[in-house]
């Protein structure tokens, strides 16, 4: 069983969702909310970080141009925010890390795999850092299943270089004041992160129906939620239909009916 942030929180979200992209890796029949954004601002962070300072008024001004985002003051916005957050006294960060966890012993087995955004090391810390371009939707990262799960991936990693580790979301809109309050799990969270990843993975293990939540606002946003038969927010695939096929709605309606 593999196991990473995302998967961990459509498990938690939706079992038939779960079962449809991540067991069997159906491509999506619907669009869903578009990443592009967020996705821009972790790639510039990381080229800016990679060739400067994010405190480098004309280092900014250059990528962004090079970037074609010279006009954008929202994207500025976003660099600027995460300026203030960046730790002054760090070393070198990575960015875009990737990491993975095998579990043995007790049984279930499970393989953890996560990319985190940046990893900084200073004050005695390993400081890994999620940017996020969105609203904040909790009050404390270690309230979050997914950051839980990053936090015990990054464990091994902090205790070989005798470094205390935190994890902090970074919420970079304009209209947010404060972060989420950090998690630095001490070693009895990271016995009881290990249970509850085991419990998922007995549980994943378990499961026969992997019925859908039925709840429209989660199902409106779901990219499955054409094919699903719980769906509360019914609506038409967007895959191409082969010739003769019909259209895309009788397609719809065929999946539903099997």
């Amino acid at each position: 069983m593999a196991l990473s942030p995302s998967s961990l929180d459509t498990w938690s979200r939706c079992h038939r969702e779960f079962l449809a992209g991540v067991l069997l890796g159906v491509p999506p029949s619907d669009t869903g909310p578009s990443p592009d954004q967020g996705l821009l601002v972790h790639d510039l962070l990381r080229h800016v970080h990679r060739h400067g300072s994010c405190r480098d008024d004309e280092h900014i001004a250059q990528v962004l141009e090079a970037h074609g985002l010279a006009s954008s003051s929202t994207i500025r916005g976003f660099v600027e925010r995460h300026a203030r957050r960046c730790p002054p006294d760090a070393d070198a960060g990575q960015h875009e890390v990737e990491r993975a966890r095998f579990h043995r012993l007790p049984p279930p087995m499970f393989m953890a795999t996560a990319r985190l955004d940046a990893i900084w090391r200073h004050r005695g810390l390993l400081d890994a850092r999620d940017y996020k371009t969105g609203r904040p939707f909790i009050e404390r990262v270690a309230d979050d299943p997914r950051a839980r799960l990053q936090a015990w991936l990054l464990a091994p990693l902090a205790r070989a270089e005798g470094l205390r580790l935190r994890l902090r979301y970074e919420f970079l809109a304009a209209e947010v004041d404060d972060d989420p309050e950090p998690f630095e799990p001490d070693d009895d969270e990271l016995v009881a992160i290990e249970e509850e990843l085991r419990d998922v993975v007995v549980a994943i293990n378990n499961e026969t129906s992997f019925a859908g939540v039925s709840d429209r606002e989660t199902c409106a946003r779901c990219r499955y939620r054409s094919i699903c038969p719980d769906s509360a927010a019914p609506g038409v695939p967007t895959w191409p239909v082969p010739p003769g096929q019909g259209s895309t709605a009788e397609v719809a309606a065929a999946a539903h009916a099997r």
